[in-house]
């Protein structure tokens, strides 16, 4: 049965939040805070519900009357297109500062409240990479490539997406095209890959197949397909082919093949030059991770502290080589368990001529045990053997004083956390793509008595009900 709702807020997801007559929240998708709606439920639980949206009765002047994506309502990627930017920031501020208080962190130190959230001047075409899953059809025998329905495994057929990078479409509505003119299906193909330096003269296509199928069935017939699209497209310059033959969601297998090009493309980050391979972990969205790279790089260059900096799950080097660039006299050790990754921090550092950052590809861990910090790894690395005295030299020669974590959305393990309060760290600077990691991760730390000194929210997904946290947390 269809009720009437005023929805109140949004959540911290892609739901908005209404009451029912009883006062319980109801989850409703598509709505909009100032909304008055019809919903039904269809799922009712002890302290709140689900309801879908059957008809908006009166639209909230938050409302975006014209959102440039006519699936935004279904697709996965764009929860929140349907309300205007502004008040996107403005909810997700709101989220940030709810979660906060409802957590009871110890905000003592805070000078400040959460400030603005840091949004885009632009927030479309932002995208510099995408992903998409491939399916054929059985019919037509015709291949598509898109985003899966929300809260599904159904795909869709994307043919316009406006917050990635234009040049996308055009590319990927022409693979498509190649693919099913081949015979190429979803049984050797499982995923595209294109990624963009920043001004769009150098992009990486990748095509991620089931290695047996392929070299079995469709090795000539993707090879050709691959050749004509770099053909075609002349800021294709490196063209790759990924090998993942297992079962699980991980997208990437970790054999590589290039078959156009050096396997790089070269971005224009700041000061920097970057090498970029398919496998490299680097912001889908450039200017706004600039703009933590210099909230970063001016907090490090005012801090009184001495500048020695230890960059935990530090990817292809950026936020270290970014600091050494621009900080004169600063040592930072960069420390990453992807192989791959360090290799290309470690070319990067030469292509920029960085010379005092080091790069150690090992895990956070690993990495603590062998410095000798955090009880429980020191001990299991010294029964195993793992230890390197030459290193656990370098490492504890570090004298840690500020650690830059930026951790995959499950946040930083315990044990990580507990040898940063055992070691001589007094400062934490944590970038999060999940508020809800970061803050317990923090409330982790009070316990060895740290404190959250500031904190701002970047946003990095327009559009979504994701962003970017930028955490100060240093020692009482």
């Amino acid at each position: 049965m269809k009720s009437q709702f005023k929805i109140k807020k949004m959540s911290n997801g892609p739901f908005a939040i209404a009451f029912d007559s009883n006062e319980k929240v109801v989850f409703i998708e598509n709505a909009c805070p100032g909304d008055e709606v019809m919903a039904e439920v269809y799922d009712e639980r002890k302290d709140f519900s689900y309801a879908n949206l059957a008809e908006i009765v009166s639209p909230s002047e938050l409302r975006d009357s014209d959102p440039p994506c006519k699936i935004h309502k279904i697709c996965g990627s764009c929860q929140w297109q349907h309300i205007s930017y502004s008040e996107q920031l403005k909810f997700k501020k709101q989220n940030l500062q709810e979660m906060i208080i409802h957590s009871k962190l110890d905000t003592s130190m805070m000078t400040q409240g959460i400030e603005d959230f840091i949004g885009m001047d632009e927030p479309w075409h932002f995208r510099n990479k995408i992903t998409y899953p491939v399916k054929t059809v059985k019919s037509t025998g015709r291949l598509q490539a898109g985003y899966f329905k929300r809260n599904s495994n159904e795909l869709i057929n994307v043919k316009f997406c406006p917050i990635q990078y234009d040049v996308f479409d055009e590319i990927m509505e022409r693979a498509k095209d190649l693919c099913s003119e081949q015979a190429v299906t979803d049984q050797a193909l499982r995923h595209i890959l294109i990624r963009s330096n920043v001004d769009k003269t150098e992009l990486l296509l990748c095509f991620i197949v089931r290695k047996e199928l392929f070299i079995r069935a469709q090795k000539h017939a993707i090879t050709r397909v691959l050749e004509q699209l770099a053909s075609e497209f002349k800021q294709i310059k490196t063209v790759t082919i990924n090998f993942n033959d297992g079962s699980t969601n991980v997208i990437l297998g970790d054999e590589t093949h290039t078959i156009k090009g050096s396997g790089m493309i070269l971005e224009s980050f700041g000061d920097l030059k970057l090498k970029i391979s398919t496998t490299s972990f680097f912001q889908v969205n450039t200017s706004q991770f600039l703009k933590i790279i210099d909230l970063i790089k001016d907090h490090v260059s005012r801090s009184e502290l001495p500048k020695r900096v230890l960059d935990l799950y530090c990817g292809i080097g950026t936020i270290s080589l970014s600091l050494a660039k621009s900080i004169p006299g600063l040592k930072i050790i960069g420390v990453e368990e992807v192989s791959s990754a360090i290799e290309n921090a470690r070319l990067n550092a030469k292509i920029n001529s960085i010379e005092h950052a080091e790069f150690v590809c090992i895990t956070a861990e690993e990495f603590f045990a062998q410095a000798g910090f955090g009880r429980t790894n020191f001990a299991h690395a010294e029964n195993s053997g793992q230890v390197n005295p030459a290193q656990t030299k370098m490492l504890t020669d570090l004298d840690l004083d500020c650690v830059i974590v930026n951790p995959p959305r499950k946040g930083c393990t315990n044990s990580v956390l507990e040898a940063i309060a055992t070691s001589s760290v007094r400062e934490l600077i944590y970038v999060s793509c999940n508020p809800t990691t970061l803050i317990r991760d923090i409330k982790f730390l009070e316990k060895h008595g740290y404190a959250l000194r500031s904190i701002k929210g970047i946003d990095m997904f327009p559009h979504s009900y994701h962003f970017e946290t930028l955490a100060i947390i240093a020692k009482k």
